[in-house]
């Protein structure tokens, strides 16, 4: 293999509502030598007798596994995050095809692939935190899939695409992307400068409207610099 293991993007499992999902999921990831899962406030506790038995030897994934009470701080490290869904939402995210984001993983970014619940898949709140949505191509009047083969169909792309020869030259990605913490801490005194300036008139539409303005920063990959220089500005309106 001709790729650095080490830089294979890490699942991230938002709210899993089954242990056996988990235990699954792991299996899978280690199938295609993914082995870095984070987990945010499971439906269970990861003492769960279900989880080992379905892992199938896939031990190492589950005892490494980091977990995190909130999504946003999950994410933190990253330069780019994945969103996963085959539902409409009314938050729009950007598309990325298996090939570009295998570039995106040759360039040695941090990558995190976030999968929502079982149930309702990935809310808009913690979508409006992703770069780009990842979709399944699937029958389209049943496009739902159990949580561990979306992420063993996921894994097995990247793996198969990350086996061939890269020869893809054309675009350059930006040198020194933000990563998330940078975001959040602009999207913080963003949001105090906002409130402060009265800019939510009505009080029930702020998440909304907030989800709003971070997908636009969201379309754009801003470099440390330019996350700092927004900072610079914002705060001046603090």
């Amino acid at each position: 293999m001709h790729f650095n293991k080490n830089f294979l993007p890490e699942i991230v499992l938002v709210n899993t509502q089954l242990p056996e999902n988990l235990g699954a999921t792991a299996r899978c990831m280690l199938n295609f030598q993914f082995d870095k899962l984070r987990v945010i406030s499971p439906k269970f506790s990861l003492d769960n007798e279900k989880i080992i038995p379905v892992c199938a030897g896939a031990d190492k994934v589950i005892k490494k596994i980091k977990i995190f009470e909130k999504f946003s701080d999950s994410i933190k490290d990253f330069n780019y995050v994945i969103g996963t869904s085959n539902r409409v939402r009314s938050q729009k995210k950007k598309e990325i095809s298996f090939s570009k984001l295998k570039n995106i993983i040759l360039k040695n970014y941090k990558v995190a692939i976030v999968f929502g619940p079982e149930k309702s898949g990935l809310d808009n709140e913690d979508l409006s935190l992703c770069d780009y949505s990842l979709k399944i191509d699937s029958n389209k009047k049943f496009s739902s899939l159990n949580l561990s083969h979306a992420v063993a169909i996921v894994c097995q792309n990247l793996f198969t695409l990350l086996l061939k020869k890269n020869d893809d030259k054309k675009g350059k990605l930006i040198e020194n992307i933000a990563k998330k913490n940078e975001l959040l801490s602009f999207y913080k005194i963003l949001e105090e400068s906002l409130d402060n300036s009265n800019f939510f008139n009505v009080e029930e539409r702020k998440k909304i409207t907030f989800q709003k303005i971070k997908n636009i920063f969201c379309k754009y990959k801003l470099s440390s610099e330019e996350v700092r220089t927004l900072i610079s500005i914002f705060k001046k309106f603090s």
